[in-house]
Order: structure tokens, then C-alpha cells, then sequence
């Protein structure tokens, strides 16, 4: 591949980091709102929440479409830059249907609109991470990888200054105080679910307590929905420019693009690296769906507090991205992994002081969990260097997309893992339930949390998979093994958890009260007498799907003496 010097920052290419901080502001805002609304503001369940973080990304799951339509179908002879100005128009224009709404929106409406424009600027994303990766394929070798670790700093940099916004904007009575109600003229709401939630109605008459402003209120005012809406769609408006000066060339139309493709993804490197993708994601993946209620409820973690933690989580992600592009840009992607897996683990377990309340404050966790993040980068990064290597060029969006695809598509997966091993602990369901602090529900939340230790630790034996660094993916590239089979395997599989989790994610927002207590979507149980088989077949099946790849493709062969166990196998 040709190699140039290609400024990032010129007006040819600066549309680039320009669309990936946009893609920041929409991310990072779809998920951080959440919180306030959902969990402080509406008190939803565990499963909701779960539910309605994987729903308002799920469009990240069907990357490899709009990589197909980016690769296959230019438009007026341009692959990148149409959809990525599409892609933006839509989302703005979403956005500024969400604002048009006033305060009248409800909680399953918000996500589901938020997950409409997580359509738009997924489109845009894609077209971009073809234009990365085309510009990848021309820095040095030594320097390759200044561009991946550059367009995700953008987008850190985009989710913390959205998190500055919510944190200023959603700290308020109106967010955090349950029940509150400026005028003194109306009444105070009744609803046990609202009152049960603010410590005022205790403490003062009925008719009073709704007026006065919470302890968990850090301001005296509130930005409203539509209001913070109109700022993202601004920004996203404004930046349209910046994509229509992008320095593309034009493109024809490939032909036999789908067989071509085919031919590729036979290749070991590819569905090696996404199988490897699938399994590592998914394990890791898993989360204590629990957490986030209960420090809620235990740390009294309000608004004001979760936002800080997001925005420091944020700044260390983007702090440690410019640390990797400035030193360790050659460095053994498994080491990194082991090193941040293994750290990860070790905070994961601090997490026992809390649970059984040896010392619970809200800026320890803080602390931890921010901490816990910048080892985080080092697994995110290991896991996407080795794409721009086994990407042709002609199909840098499509094979870059179907990586992503694959491994966004088991995210929403391990949600759906996360809150399925909810249906085994029915005391950890509820903020009400984790309130009552019992020993019973001290040990089933620490019991939870040993079972997620255990599997996120498990991911690390499936490294033999993961090339070492660029040499040896290309090596592997070059050595062009095969095999129709896994070809099929890998698509099949990435197709059926894209359609479990998509229908899944999708019942439980939508009809959460119909549908949220099946056990088999991660509730208590809808009856005494429905079967726990279902819950327990599901999280076994995928399990069984993890360790069993792993097991083929590296454990069976040292059985079989066609290979050698070693320790460096995994490092």
C-alpha cells in the first residue's frame, strides 16, 4: 500500500476526528442520560436499565450493513462521504423531533428515539472507519495506528464534553429529587413508587414535602430534554461542512463484490480475529447488572456524582489512548490485555467492601471504577489494531464493519447475560429489594459478583487467538489458511446472537411491564411456577459457545499432539 504523509488535521481530512467527536456527543449522551432519567428520575428496574443501554446502541450491532451499502454502492462515485452526511442529517433531524416533544416524552419513548438516531450516526461512523482505515493502509509500519488511536481520542473527547453538559444541565430538583414540584399550587403525588424514593416525604407533611428541593440536588435549576437535545443537533448541523471538504476519491462501482468478499472472509485471519472477537467481547462483557441500582441505593451515588465518574472514566480513556500512541504503539497486544484484565479483576474484588458495607462512599468507588477504566483502553485497543491489518483495500468498511459487527453484536448479548443471571438472584432485581441491605441480599449480590469475576477472568484463554502484533497478523494474512466452514460458522453465529439480543432488547423496553418479569429476559419470574430451565439453558448455551471455540482452536490441538502447551502461547 502506498504511503504518504497525510495531516489530520488539514482540511482535506479533518471531517474525520470532526465526525468521530460528534459520534462522542451522541454516544456518550445516549448512555449518560440514562442514569439521571431512568435510574434517579423514574426508578426503573435492573432489567430496564440493562435493556435500555444495549437498545439505544443496537444499531452498533449492524455495522457490516452499512459497510456493504458504503463498500458496494458509491454514491455519484464517492463511497465516504454521502453516507457520512446522510448519516448526520438523520440523526439531527431525529434529534430535533425529540426537542419538538417538549417535556411530555416518557421514558420507553426517549430510548426508543434515541435508538433511531443511534441509526443515523452508525451509518456515518461506518462510511468514516473506512476513511480511517484507507489512510491507515498509508502511514509507516512503525507508525501505524496514530490514526486508530487518534479518531477514538476525538470521540472520548466528544463523550466528555457531552458529560459536562449533563452533568451541569441534569443536577437539579426536577432530576433528582422524586416527586418534586415547583408550584406550590399542586399537589404532592401519592404514587408509593415516587414517594418511596425521596426521603423527604418522611420528614415532612404531605402537602409539603414535594415543594422543597432534595439533598440530592447539587443546583436549583434543570436543563430540559429537549433543550439538551437541541445542543447535539446543533453541533451535528454545524459540522456538516467539515464532511462535504473531505478529500475523496472517486470510486467505481465493485463488481462481484459479494463473492470477492466471500473469498476474504475464508480466510483464517479474518474469521480467526472475529471468532477471537466474539468470545473475548462476550466473557469480558459480562457485568454485575446489579451494580448500578445499588450504588444508587447504597452509596446514595446521585446525578452530580455519577457524572463526574463518567467524565474522569472518559478522560482517563482518552489520557491513556495518547499514551498508547505515543509509546506503546508496538507493544504485544496480549500483554496488554493480560496486564489490563488481570487489574480490572483486582479492582472488580475491592467492590466486596462495599458490599458488605466495611466502608461505603460513593468517591471511593469512584475511585476504583475510574481507575478500572484506563485499564479498560489497553483491552480496546489490543482488540481493534489488528483490523486495519487484515482489511483489503475496496472493502476497508465492510471488513472493518464486520469485525465490529461481530463484536457489538455479543455486547448487547452480555447485557443480556448480565440480566439474565439477574433470574437466579431475585433480591437484587429491584432498588427496593437492595435497600433492605440483608445479609441475604449481601450474599447473593456478593455470589453475583464472584460469577462475573470468574467469567471476565475466563476470557484471557482464548489470546492464543489474537495475533501478537502487526507482523504476525500479517504473516498470518499472507499464509491465506482457508476454511469454508468456519467461514459459514462465524456469520451464522454472529447472525443468530445479533437476532436473540436485537428481539430480546427490544420486548423488554417496549413492554417491560408485560414482558420484563420472564425469567428468560432477566426478570424475577412472572409466576411461582415458571420454569428457571429456559434462563439457565440460555446462559449455558452461550458459555457453552465461548469455551467451546476456545477449546477447538486451542486446547484440542495440544491434545491431539499437533502442538505444544506453553505458557507463551498466551503472551
Amino acid at each position: 500500500k502506498q504511503q504518504m504523509h497525510i495531516h489530520a488535521w488539514s482540511k482535506g481530512y479533518i471531517g474525520i476526528p470532526i465526525n468521530y467527536f460528534s459520534v462522542g456527543l451522541m454516544l456518550g449522551g445516549s448512555v449518560s442520560l440514562l442514569y439521571p432519567v431512568l435510574v434517579v428520575h423514574e426508578g426503573v428496574t435492573s432489567t430496564f436499565l440493562a435493556a435500555s443501554t444495549s437498545i439505544v446502541t443496537i444499531f452498533w450491532s449492524y455495522k457490516i450493513v452499512f459497510g456493504f451499502l458504503s463498500d458496494c454502492f458509491p454514491i455519484f462515485g464517492y463511497k465516504r462521504k454521502p453516507y457520512i452526511i446522510c448519516g448526520w442529517i438523520l440523526c439531527a433531524t431525529v434529534l430535533l423531533t425529540l426537542a419538538s416533544k417538549g417535556d411530555s416524552i416518557t421514558p420507553q419513548h426517549l430510548v426508543l428515539v434515541l435508538t433511531v438516531a443511534n441509526l443515523g450516526y452508525v451509518m456515518s461512523d461506518v462510511a468514516a472507519d473506512g476513511f480511517m482505515v484507507w489512510i491507515a493502509h498509508r502511514e509507516p509500519i512503525e507508525k501505524r495506528g496514530m490514526i486508530q488511536t487518534l479518531i477514538y481520542a476525538s470521540n472520548k473527547f466528544g463523550q466528555i464534553c457531552i458529560n459536562f453538559v449533563i452533568l451541569f444541565g441534569f443536577s437539579g430538583p426536577h432530576m433528582n429529587c422524586p416527586g418534586y414540584e415547583p408550584d406550590p399550587a399542586v399537589p404532592c403525588t401519592t404514587d408509593p413508587h415516587i414517594t418511596s424514593r425521596n426521603d423527604l416525604f418522611q420528614q415532612y407533611p404531605a402537602n409539603a414535602w414535594c415543594h422543597l428541593i432534595c439533598p440530592n440536588a447539587t443546583f436549583n435549576f434543570d436543563m430540559t430534554i429537549s433543550q439538551f437535545a437541541y445542543i447535539i443537533a446543533t453541533v451535528n448541523i454545524l459540522s456538516l461542512i467539515s464532511y462535504w471538504w473531505l478529500n475523496e476519491e472517486k470510486a467505481p462501482r465493485e463488481r462481484n463484490f459479494l463473492h470477492k468478499f466471500w473469498s476474504q472472509l475464508q480466510h483464517r485471519a479474518l474469521w480467526q480475529v472475529i471468532l477471537y472477537s466474539m468470545v473475548s467481547h462476550i466473557t469480558f462483557g459480562v457485568i454485575n447488572a446489579a451494580k448500578v441500582p445499588a450504588n444508587y441505593v447504597w452509596l446514595n451515588l446521585h446525578t452530580t456524582q455519577y457524572q463526574i465518574m463518567i467524565i474522569m472514566e472518559k478522560t482517563i480513556f482518552f489520557v491513556g489512548l495518547n499514551v498508547i500512541r505515543r509509546y506503546a504503539l508496538n507493544m504485544s497486544w496480549r500483554k496488554m490485555i493480560i496486564c489490563g484484565s488481570l487489574v480490572v479483576t483486582t479492582f472488580n474484588c475491592i467492590y466486596f467492601i462495599i458490599v458488605f458495607n466495611i466502608w461505603r462512599e460513593a468517591w471511593f468507588y469512584i475511585f476504583t471504577d475510574v481507575s478500572e477504566k484506563f485499564i479498560h483502553t489497553l483491552n480496546f485497543v489490543a482488540s481493534v489494531f489488528c483490523m486495519v491489518e487484515v482489511a483489503e483495500p475496496g472493502f476497508e468498511s465492510i471488513t472493518y464493519a464486520l469485525i465490529t459487527t461481530a463484536s457489538n453484536s455479543v455486547s448487547p448479548l452480555s447485557s443480556v447475560v448480565s440480566y439474565q443471571l439477574l433470574a437466579f438472584f431475585p433480591l437484587l432485581h429491584t432498588q427496593q429489594s437492595i435497600a433492605q441491605d440483608t445479609w441475604e441480599v449481601r450474599m447473593e449480590f456478593a455470589t453475583l459478583q464472584m460469577i462475573v469475576i470468574l467469567i471476565n477472568v475466563s476470557s484471557l484463554l482464548c489470546l492464543p487467538m489474537l495475533p501478537r502484533q502487526k507482523k504476525e497478523t500479517r504473516d498470518l494474512v499472507a499464509r491465506k489458511e482457508s476454511s469454508a466452514f468456519w467461514g459459514r460458522f462465524t456469520v451464522v453465529t454472529a447472525l443468530l446472537f445479533l437476532t436473540y439480543s436485537t428481539i430480546v432488547t427490544f420486548i423488554t423496553v417496549a413492554a417491560s411491564d408485560v414482558y420484563g418479569c420472564f425469567k428468560i429476559l432477566g426478570g424475577s419470574g412472572c409466576s411461582a411456577e415458571e420454569s428457571d430451565t429456559p434462563a439457565h439453558m440460555l446462559v449455558a448455551g452461550v458459555l457453552l459457545f465461548c469455551y467451546g471455540i476456545n477449546f477447538w482452536h486451542t486446547f484440542l490441538p495440544i491434545l491431539m499432539n499437533k502442538k505444544k502447551f506453553s505458557w507463551s502461547m498466551f503472551v
